[in-house]
């Protein structure tokens, strides 16, 4: 995966107290131990692990004219090195479900790539994040609340934890902006003057309600 800047936010505040704790304790020990034995070589726990990349994966529609989103954290040490968060329905119009899938989103051949970046954060908030996440309520059944609302959410919740600063959360969202609300067809489609009344009415936009969120499988 390509290397980005991690978050300059701080760890979560339990992992901090601990390693403090851990680090005077150590320090206290090698004063009792010989200068020999300084240099060992630092174990797994002491080995600081790769962060986790976020990412907003967007997919096209199977049908409707909205874009489904999915909230996807990467990690080496995952299996297969994805988990993906998102809400789906189950048949049009019906109430929407939470959703956790461990897989990674480009296998789709409806996901868009490259995926929208939204950077990194340290390892030690993949269990906070993760429940918090699930603590978020899914409105179920509403035109004004979709998958990507959802997303929005849950990028909001990184903020509020502490993971990353509001410059941070600020860039991220205007990544997904870009494929945020209904899509649009280009400009130039209704600028033709000679299309007939019945191709015009074709080429018009679908409603802002017309939403089918078909899920990122």
């Amino acid at each position: 995966m390509p290397k980005h800047k991690t978050s300059k936010s701080s760890k979560p505040k339990g992992e901090e107290s601990s390693k403090r704790k851990s680090s005077k304790h150590n320090d206290d020990s090698k004063r009792h131990k010989h200068h020999k034995h300084s240099k060992s070589s630092k174990t797994e726990d002491q080995v600081e692990r790769e962060p986790l990349s976020l990412y907003c994966a967007v997919y096209t529609p199977r049908s409707g004219n909205y874009y489904h989103w999915a909230f996807a954290i990467y990690h080496p040490e995952f299996n297969p090195g994805w988990i993906i968060f998102e809400v789906t329905q189950q048949v049009d119009d019906g109430p929407f479900t939470a959703v956790v899938r461990e897989t990674d989103p480009r296998a789709s051949r409806r996901c868009l790539q490259p995926l929208t970046n939204l950077g990194q954060i340290h390892f030690d908030w993949v269990r906070p994040l993760h429940s918090a996440i699930s603590d978020l309520p899914v409105p179920g059944e509403g035109a004004s609340w979709n998958c990507q609302d959802y997303v929005m959410d849950i990028w909001d919740t990184v903020l509020s934890l502490g993971a990353i600063d509001e410059y941070e959360w600020t860039q991220g969202r205007n990544g997904m902006m870009t494929y945020y609300g209904p899509i649009q067809d280009d400009e130039e489609d209704y600028e033709e003057e000679d299309l007939e009344e019945e191709d015009q009415e074709e080429r018009q936009p679908l409603s802002a309600e017309f939403i089918s969120d078909s899920g990122s499988d």
